[in-house]
């Protein structure tokens, strides 16, 4: 018998070889192939696919022959990844038993989470014909987006605007006479529409897919190839993505969660207009918030602990913010840290440590919110279990695949270490169900991102800025183009902000632009393209822009590279 078995490996290549004590043969009986092309078209499937050692599939024979690590791949996961499209395994060849299709509780796929990330990755199963079941708590379904983070806060935003053109004019020959503001209809408004964005975006668009099940509750991975739901219902599946996303980090300040405190969460939901609040941090959700409740006739400080608002942006930024922020009637307390809550009656107290040294109070006679940032929601699903490798601040580690350090588990959104924004969120979905199940390697590239914060004047930036061009070595150069000299924006009499590119010296190349900008957002995409299909500065110059559009100030500011363009007559290049 051991002749047999020593015979077997050495046949296979395998023998004496320590790292080849997991490696099976196995060969398999497919249907649906038409041509040798199907053969060729199923072997692709696995190209560079981890734990596939070889590979043969016959067209004429109707056989595949595969040799792989066990360790690394299962038997059913190959078998997952041929059954896509018109092809079926019938059966293991030299076998009793065909493989069947994943009984009750067993599933080609486990989405936890019920977000954009989770959606898409629902979608690209979908197409791939795999069992799915998507486990979701927690917020509703289509996460924090549409129902507590872009629909309603752009709304609001949006809103907000509206009433404050209402009143202020930047023409001096125009007086506006305001707005009258019904806030318990603006919130009923709002709530309608992420109602129904909710049903047309999400629920709907998957109300008719024959392979996917959607399932509330918490689920808890009790080893890595089984979870367990609200405790009880155990659910196996060949490959996982964990799509949970984030939520508030509430900081540990003595008595806050005794005095009361709203997120972006509980204070969206709020229908009568507060009189004032307080916000806890100036990073882009605080920002957000501040701008808009100021506008609707809400008395709006901010609290934040470092030297200023949107501290991971260069100070130029930031300072056009303070400036139409304080201009507003927006308080803000740079390098002001909170250190105890207290209440007084219905007055919430706050204890600070102010710039200097010293301490203060303040008097909060509304409402305490918070926008310290966020957190992944990864501490109820049972990583420990299985030994998923987590960053000190408990973000889920994955590379450029979507992968994990289990071969099995990919993650995706704001519970990763990549960019928190829907839609690298939604184009990870469906990386990671991809690289999964077809064979292919697909990764998601983030040096162009385009991302913007909504307040006005809107911030938007793609690539890197001159900071992160010094850090990694590369010879730059910034133009920095203010709105003074943009015909578009002395037209409107709005001259808030500037236009800011970086080149690298060497090649003339685009590589980062910060737009600062009423509208600003609308500029970005055209830049981050520009910087990730390699066009030069001297390219964006001598292009066509309309006249009297914002756009044309990229124009200006790529001519500004070698140009004062102060004494350029319009539209002159």
């Amino acid at each position: 018998m051991f002749d047999k078995i020593k015979k077997a490996f050495s046949d296979n290549g395998m023998l004496n070889d320590p790292d080849n004590q997991n490696k099976e043969s196995v060969e398999f009986e497919i249907a649906g192939m038409t041509c040798d092309h199907c053969a060729t078209s199923i072997e692709g499937r696995f190209a560079g696919k981890d734990g596939v050692i070889s590979k043969s599939i016959s067209y004429p024979n109707g056989k595949g022959a595969f040799t792989y690590d066990s360790n690394k791949i299962s038997l059913e996961e190959i078998t997952s990844i041929i059954n896509q499209g018109n092809f079926k395994v019938k059966g293991v060849i030299g076998q009793d038993n065909p493989i069947e299709k994943a009984g009750k509780g067993q599933y080609d796929l486990i989405i936890i989470g019920g977000g954009s990330a989770a959606f898409s990755a629902a979608i690209k199963a979908e197409n791939l014909g795999l069992t799915t079941l998507m486990v979701n708590g927690g917020l509703d379904f289509g996460g924090t987006c549409v129902n507590v983070g872009c629909v309603p806060s752009k709304n609001l935003i949006r809103a907000a605007e509206t009433a404050y053109h209402a009143t202020h004019s930047n023409f001096g020959s125009i007086q506006p006479k305001g707005a009258t503001i019904d806030f318990p209809q603006l919130i009923k408004d709002k709530k309608q529409l992420v109602a129904t964005l909710q049903q047309q975006k999400y629920m709907d668009v998957v109300s008719d897919f024959k392979h996917l099940t959607m399932l509330k509750g918490w689920a808890e991975f009790i080893d890595k190839k089984t979870i367990v739901v609200n405790g009880e219902d155990k659910y196996t599946a060949l490959k996982f993505v964990i799509a949970t996303g984030a939520t508030t980090n509430i900081p540990n300040i003595e008595g806050l969660n005794d005095a009361g405190y709203l997120t972006n969460v509980s204070l969206f939901d709020l229908e009568e207009k507060p009189d004032s609040l307080t916000i806890m941090g100036a990073g882009y959700i605080g920002l957000e918030i501040a701008q808009a409740y100021n506008r609707l006739g809400v008395k709006v400080r901010i609290i934040e602990f470092t030297d200023r608002p949107l501290r991971s942006q260069t100070k130029d930024i930031t300072d056009v913010l303070v400036a139409q922020y304080e201009n507003e009637g927006i308080e803000i307390l740079p390098n002001f840290r909170a250190f105890k809550f207290e209440k007084s009656g219905s007055d919430t107290i706050i204890h600070c440590k102010c710039p200097d040294g010293s301490t203060t109070q303040l008097v909060e006679k509304e409402y305490v919110v918070v926008a310290t940032g966020t957190k992944p929601n990864t501490s109820k699903l049972g990583l420990d279990n299985i030994g998923l490798n987590l960053t000190k601040s408990g973000h889920i580690i994955v590379n450029e695949k979507m992968e994990t350090n289990l071969p099995n588990i990919y993650a995706v959104g704001d519970t990763t270490n990549t960019p928190p924004f829907v839609y690298t969120a939604a184009t990870e979905g469906s990386t990671a169900v991809s690289n999964a199940f077809t064979g292919e390697i697909k990764v998601v590239d983030y040096s162009s991102l385009p991302w913007v914060v909504f307040t006005d004047p809107q911030i938007a930036g793609a690539g890197m800025d001159e900071i992160e061009a010094e850090k990694q070595g590369i010879p730059f150069e910034v133009s920095k183009l203010d709105l003074t000299h943009v015909p578009r924006a002395l037209a409107a009499q709005d001259t808030r902000g500037f236009i800011k590119l970086i080149r690298n010296t060497k090649t003339d190349k685009l590589i980062g632009a910060r737009v600062v900008a009423p509208e600003g957002g609308e500029l970005i995409q055209q830049l981050s393209m520009a910087i990730k299909y390699g066009i030069t500065v001297q390219e964006l110059a001598e292009s066509f822009y309309p006249y009297l559009t914002l756009g044309e100030g990229i124009k200006l500011a790529a001519i500004t590279f070698g140009k004062d363009v102060s004494k350029l007559s319009c539209c002159a290049s």
